[in-house]
């Protein structure tokens, strides 16, 4: 199990960062998406200042700088982290020295403390359950949703009825659900249960990783989830060993779609496992 997890982390330490290039692309009104190297970045403009959520890698912050910067010259007033992954938070230290203020649940400020990261790196504002933020026209809630971890952090833009849902929703396959991190395969669930009742047809979610899409993609993701969780559930009820799951063929349907991603089906259903055996 143990190199199940490890062989389902991508190995970022071998990318060649110099030849990263950040683009943007509008959400809605104000808001943006960053892509590049990493967890999806999302941006507000406007006159208060820019508001940031994830920031990639440290080594990418210059060019997330720049990027920010053909959008809005103005300072980078807060940086919001969704969860406590490099790939989303690395570039903490960097903001920070520019002025921006890093804001945070409060286990992901304890588990960098922990780990250990750069005190620079570490949020100077945590918040346990709820926080919100008013500026550029939209009121900004943050809202604690863990499942991928146990610091999950979904950004709801009130106005622009836009979702940045961090690793909590992913496009690029079965998802990583960080055990060693607080992540659980029934905590994943219910709280995409919890960010669907916030959404209609009309809202835009920023997924941690992929593409822009609406509702039904994140209804689709929880859907499959359920139904992957479900079934492993009802075989190691009826005394299956997870050794034997990989027999039953449990993500056949979604493999073709899902597979082409850093974890496979077998994998998942493991890691599933694993989760349902705590």
């Amino acid at each position: 199990m143990l190199f199940v997890m490890m062989a389902a982390r991508p190995v970022f330490c071998q990318q060649n960062f110099d030849s990263v290039q950040v683009t943007s692309q509008s959400v809605r009104d104000n808001i943006y998406m960053l892509k590049g190297a990493g967890g999806n970045i999302g941006i507000i403009t406007g006159e208060d200042g820019v508001l940031m959520i994830d920031d990639q890698f440290l080594p990418l912050g210059q060019k997330i700088e720049a990027a920010i910067a053909a959008l809005d010259k103005g300072p980078i007033r807060f940086t919001l982290n969704t969860h406590i992954h490099g790939d989303h938070s690395g570039s903490n230290e960097y903001f920070k020295q520019l002025g921006s203020t890093l804001i945070a649940h409060d286990l992901v400020r304890e588990r960098m403390i922990k780990e250990p990261r750069d005190k620079e790196a570490w949020p100077l504002i945590t918040f346990p359950d709820k926080l919100s933020l008013h500026l550029n026209g939209q009121d900004i809630d943050l809202h604690y949703l863990p499942g991928h971890t146990d610091g999950d952090v979904v950004i709801h833009f009130r106005q622009g009825n836009v979702f940045h849902m961090g690793d909590l929703f992913v496009r690029y396959g079965y998802p990583y659900i960080d055990m060693k991190n607080g992540g659980s395969i029934n905590g994943m669930i219910a709280s995409v249960d919890k960010a669907l009742a916030m959404m209609n047809d009309e809202s835009l979610i920023i997924p941690g990783h992929g593409e822009l899409c609406k509702k039904g993609e994140v209804k689709k993701f929880r859907d499959r989830l359920a139904t992957i969780r479900d079934q492993v559930a009802s075989a190691l009820k009826k005394g299956k060993k997870p050794e034997d799951l990989a027999s039953l063929g449990i993500t056949k349907a979604y493999d073709a779609e899902w597979g082409k991603g850093f974890i496979k089906g077998n994998d998942f259903v493991l890691i599933v496992a694993e989760g349902l055996r705590k």
